[in-house]
């Protein structure tokens, strides 16, 4: 059986999983209609960035936060304050289209965890960054560069996730 992951939503195992599926999420139908789909990543530096000899060491670092699920972002993107937290080196610029219109914000490359899963991570994932000062629950945006290596079963009346890479 494939493991089973729950944010701090409730746990309910019905149906049973499959027999490979590699995460299961049950959200209350109130849940997904007030924040959609969440997952919670591990986010770190880089793999490329500590093979840089000019590298500091002591500027590696990690986060386990809450990742959305957003369908309308081509590729994930971080909220530029938690980029900054991490210290992660910026890769150059990138064009981040809004409601708003286009911005220029740095891009990045992470590696990307799934804890708690059987999801194989992404390493060395270009991704970019946005601001997303009054979003409380998630602090990464999951894109479509991400998703379309899923298989994602969302099963709407049940609000049951089943996700397979």
């Amino acid at each position: 059986m494939g493991s089973f992951h729950s944010q701090p939503f409730s746990l309910n195992i019905t149906p049973a999983l499959s027999s490979d599926a590699q995460v299961g999420v049950v959200v209350s139908p109130l849940q997904l209609l007030m924040s959609g789909l969440n997952l919670q990543v591990a986010i770190s530096t880089a793999s490329a960035d500590l093979q840089n000899p000019g590298f500091d060491k002591n500027s590696i670092s990690a986060e386990v936060v809450i990742a959305h699920f957003d369908t309308g972002a081509s590729r994930t993107s971080i909220d530029i304050k938690l980029a900054k937290k991490l210290k992660l080196m910026p890769t150059g610029p990138s064009t981040v289209y809004t409601a708003n219109g286009p911005v220029k914000m740095p891009a990045y490359a992470i590696d990307l965890h799934f804890p708690n899963t059987n999801l194989m991570p992404f390493i060395n994932l270009p991704i970019g960054s946005c601001n997303l000062a009054g979003q409380k629950n998630f602090s990464i945006l999951l894109g479509r560069d991400v998703m379309s290596r899923w298989n994602v079963v969302w099963n709407g009346p049940s609000s049951t996730v089943f996700i397979n890479d």
